[in-house]
């Protein structure tokens, strides 16, 4: 990501829907393994550190950026643990750390199975990744090139992917369940007929209480989390894993 988007992802994630919604899914899938404050977590590509902030006082986490201006903002955000290291050659040693969070990384890396490889090393046996990707290539638009991605994904190839690496995939859905109808209208059907965005990110701002609305929506969808191992559909895909034992 360049200056610019980086500055709008730190404007924007305390208050934007698609920032609490992430936090939001994050929590509801980490729920159980959230209940140990001696949890070692690792999260790398902390952005500007709104995950690393919701957490950071109910376990030990670190934060890792390629960005010394992203890592900068965690700061402000009273976040003390962090490195700037790109995602492929972490500075860690062996079995560091109890879980990894990826959020939204793999698609920014050529050699996604290279980082999943070397994230195994980091974590202790039995320890756990949580990855988010985008899902579906037929929903590639104009955000994915402004924000550096590779490639969107699908759920099988997610799994074999991190099954290659050493992986045992515990849990797979489909995420960002409300963004999907608006993504499919904007990207694949106003795509076809020429009329797709050709500039900027998704990170839209809408009046405050649609705002609301769509937070309500993702406390749904994280509700349901909670309570249902997958979700059919969404514009994200979000694996479990776990290291064999």
């Amino acid at each position: 990501m360049d200056a610019a988007a980086i500055d709008e992802a730190y404007r924007l994630e305390d208050d934007h829907w698609w920032f609490v919604g992430k936090r939001l899914i994050v929590g509801a899938l980490l729920e159980d393994a959230l209940g140990d404050p001696s949890l070692r977590l690792l999260d790398v590509g902390c952005g500007t550190g709104g995950v690393l902030a919701a957490l950071k006082d109910r376990t030990r986490i670190v934060g890792v950026d390629r960005s010394p201006r992203a890592l900068g903002y965690c700061r402000r955000r009273g976040v003390a643990e962090l490195a700037c290291s790109e995602a492929h050659r972490l500075p860690f040693g062996p079995a560091s750390f109890d879980g990894i969070l990826l959020l939204d990384v793999l698609e920014h890396v050529v050699d996604d199975a290279l980082v999943l490889r070397n994230v195994r090393t980091l974590l202790s046996p039995g320890g756990f990744v949580l990855v988010s990707v985008p899902a579906f290539q037929f929903l590639w638009g104009k955000h994915d090139e402004t924000v550096g991605h590779v490639r969107r994904y699908r759920a099988r190839m997610l799994r074999e992917l991190l099954e290659r690496a050493g992986f045992v995939v515990r849990r797979l859905t489909h995420t960002n369940v409300i963004a999907f109808p608006p993504a499919v209208v904007a990207r694949a059907v106003l795509g076809r007929l020429g009329l797709r965005r050709r500039q900027g990110t998704d990170f839209q701002v809408h009046r405050p209480a649609v705002n609301r609305a769509l937070i309500a929506a993702y406390r749904l969808e994280a509700a349901a989390l909670r309570h249902v191992g997958r979700l059919p559909v969404g514009v994200s895909i979000a694996a479990l894993a776990t290291t064999a034992t």
